[in-house]
């Protein structure tokens, strides 16, 4: 599947100085997956190493035919996700 890249993702990694290769990385394989009831955008999230420490990333995305659009990028608590499921925010996606 296609990965693009919109406009606003691509301001937030400079913003927040994260390696332009990250979308893709966490896209490609993320160690979990949620639906945003609020947004309805899919997460995908990754571990990865973000100012010199393993990080939990999260990339919002929708899936529009063959293509995934990456809308934002940035990194999150498992406290900030567990609070997202606690309030239905987020449901836990097994697959997207």
């Amino acid at each position: 599947m296609k990965i693009i890249l919109k406009p606003h993702l691509k301001i937030r990694l400079q913003q927040r100085l994260i390696p332009q290769d990250y979308p893709k990385k966490i896209l490609s394989d993320p160690e979990e997956n949620y639906f945003d009831t609020l947004t309805n955008r899919k997460i995908a999230i990754k571990t990865l190493r973000y100012y010199g420490k393993l990080r939990l990333m999260a990339v919002a995305y929708d899936i529009i035919e063959d293509t995934i659009e990456a809308i934002t990028i940035h990194p999150v608590t498992e406290q900030e996700i567990n609070n997202k499921l606690q309030r239905r925010r987020w449901i836990k996606n097994e697959k997207n």
